[in-house]
């Protein structure tokens, strides 16, 4: 799967640069350097899902910027014009802040105007008390919509014998 930049900065608020088929990175306003994107995942459905990621840069807490929304919102979009695209995300809990992102990705789906196109399945992975947010978006008329929704919840159901997770 390649993505389209060309796409992507029809509609983005920053110019946004092609570092591979599906990493990006954008600077803001103020500066800061982000990098997003996707790559497949080995675990789940292999060539049919891909995990999201937004990486800032600097790793330094930035000011709030809605245009960043705006970004993702663009690099999402053109992830889902992809016939079979099937979106993973892993809330990142190094930093204790994984109940911010996980509310982040569901404040973007219920946001994002063109919600009713898609499916969000969310779950929390308990691993011995560790919990890990977790979710699925994918397009409701995928082609195999109920395959990817059961595998899924097969997936969140056995992930704990396939991940090691340990809190830090």
């Amino acid at each position: 799967m390649k993505l389209s930049v060309d796409n992507i900065n029809r509609e983005s608020p920053y110019w946004v640069l092609q570092l591979d088929d599906m990493t990006f990175r954008f600077v803001t306003k103020n500066g800061v350097r982000y990098r997003v994107g996707f790559y497949q995942d080995p675990y789940f459905l292999r060539d049919k899902a891909y995990h999201f990621f937004i990486a800032n840069e600097e790793g330094v807490s930035a000011p709030k910027d809605v245009d960043v929304f705006k970004v993702i919102t663009c690099v999402l979009e053109e992830f889902f014009r992809q016939d079979a695209s099937v979106m993973l995300y892993i809330c990142d809990p190094r930093d204790h802040r994984e109940v911010i992102r996980d509310n982040l990705y569901k404040r973007w789906f219920q946001s994002y105007a063109k919600h009713e196109t898609l499916t969000l399945q969310a779950e929390e992975l308990n691993f011995q008390g560790y919990v890990v947010y977790t979710g699925m978006i994918l397009r409701k008329d995928h082609p195999e919509y109920e395959q990817m929704l059961d595998s899924y919840k097969s997936f969140v159901q056995r992930a704990t014998q396939i991940y090691q997770v340990s809190p830090k």
